[in-house]
C-alpha cells in the first residue's frame, strides 16, 4: 500500500501527464482513453489504450512530432514514479 506521500506524488504526476496528453491530444491515436507512461533505460514510453483496455500504440513513433517528443523528454527528465509500473492518466 502506498504511503500518503507516494499517493500524492502519483496523483501529481498523473495530473501533469493528463495535461500533456490533452495539449497534444491530436497526436494520440484515435480512440485513446488512457495512457501509461513508463521509463526504461532512460527511454520514455507512452502506451495508448482504448477504453476496453486494448493497446492501440506506443509513443513516440515515426509520426510523433518533435514538439511532443520534447515535451515527453522534459516531463520525464525528473520523473521518479512511486509506482514501478509507471503512471496512468485517464483521458
Amino acid at each position: 500500500m502506498p504511503t500518503p506521500e507516494q499517493q500524492h506524488e502519483y496523483t501529481r504526476l498523473s495530473s501533469r501527464l493528463w495535461q500533456l496528453c490533452v495539449l497534444h491530444y491530436r497526436e494520440l491515436p484515435e480512440g485513446t482513453a488512457s495512457v501509461l507512461l513508463t521509463i526504461t533505460d532512460r527511454k520514455v514510453r507512452l502506451a495508448a489504450y482504448r477504453s476496453t483496455g486494448d493497446l492501440i500504440a506506443i509513443i513516440p513513433d515515426a509520426r510523433t512530432s518533435v514538439g511532443f517528443r520534447e515535451e515527453l523528454t522534459r516531463f520525464s527528465a525528473n520523473f521518479t514514479s512511486p509506482d514501478p509500473d509507471g503512471v496512468i492518466a485517464i483521458l
